[in-house]
């Protein structure tokens, strides 16, 4: 498979008392800019090395996202989840600044030293990432779940590559001088198996295990069957022998635990 990247602008409106630019939607249902400006931003992964197919990531492997960019801009990255979800990638929730990168400077997210766990709250599949350039600040409150954060992401209230388009078609109105750039990345899974089954609906449920596995295999492994009864990810914790988790539906709430100690695992739901 060949690397699926390419430019695109999102939407340029002109001034008020001259004529904007007729918006138009890409096959990929991304607004492009007709009249693309002088700013320009790329955007990658630590695995992304073009030629060699699509980057592959297994669950706690450490994801970074590259961008670069030719004039001094603010930078938004939006994760597009095989499932349709949105995400704002951000260090510190909702940076309402954004993340400012100067001139042909690189800025890595997340910042170096930081340990990843977005892939952990990621289902199987496909992800793109859209990294939008703005030479002002972007106001993104709007559609940003503020309180709900998971692994240094923020969930957006729009879903799929189209209601994203939609909605930053709208934010960037009043904004002249935008641009962006699409990256993608696979989310794999190892087979493992059969392994015990634990009720969501119970008000606590616990099993005890062997397996030659990693740690973040068997909490995937049991995030993917909450995701399945309907749950969702907010949060996700990882550490050296513990991943921790929060899932809801609706008004119900569970968290997962996992626990490892050489090849026993100890896996724990608890409803709240």
């Amino acid at each position: 498979m060949k690397v699926f990247k390419f430019s695109i602008s999102l939407l340029l409106l002109a001034q008020a008392g001259t004529a904007a630019a007729a918006p138009q939607l890409s096959a990929q249902s991304i607004i492009v800019n007709p009249a693309p400006s002088g700013l320009q931003v790329s955007v990658r992964t630590n695995r992304d090395q073009s030629g060699n197919g699509t980057p592959q990531y297994r669950p706690g492997d450490q994801l970074e996202f590259y961008t670069r960019v030719n004039k001094s801009a603010y930078v938004y990255l939006f994760n597009i989840d095989p499932q349709g979800r949105v995400n704002l990638l951000a260090s510190n929730g909702l940076q309402a600044k954004g993340n400012f990168v100067k001139a042909n400077t690189t800025r890595v997210f997340p910042r170096k030293g930081d340990r990843s766990t977005f892939l952990l709250t990621l289902p199987q599949g496909l992800n793109r990432v859209l990294a939008v350039a703005s030479p002002k600040p972007l106001s993104l409150e709007q559609i940003a779940q503020v309180k709900d954060t998971q692994g240094g992401a923020v969930p957006l209230t729009v879903t799929g590559q189209q209601g994203l388009a939609q909605a930053l078609s709208i934010v960037v109105t009043p904004v002249q001088g935008w641009t962006s750039d699409v990256a993608q990345y696979e989310v794999t899974r190892r087979a493992l198996g059969t392994l015990p089954v634990l009720d969501p609906a119970a008000r606590q449920a616990q099993v005890r295990f062997t397996k030659d596995a990693r740690l973040s295999e068997i909490y995937v492994a049991y995030a993917d069957r909450l995701r399945a009864a309907g749950y969702r990810p907010v949060k996700a914790q990882y550490g050296e022998d513990r991943a921790s988790g929060t899932f809801v539906s609706g008004s119900r709430q569970l968290t997962l635990d996992v626990r490892k100690s050489g090849q026993r695992f100890d896996v724990k739901l608890v409803r709240k």
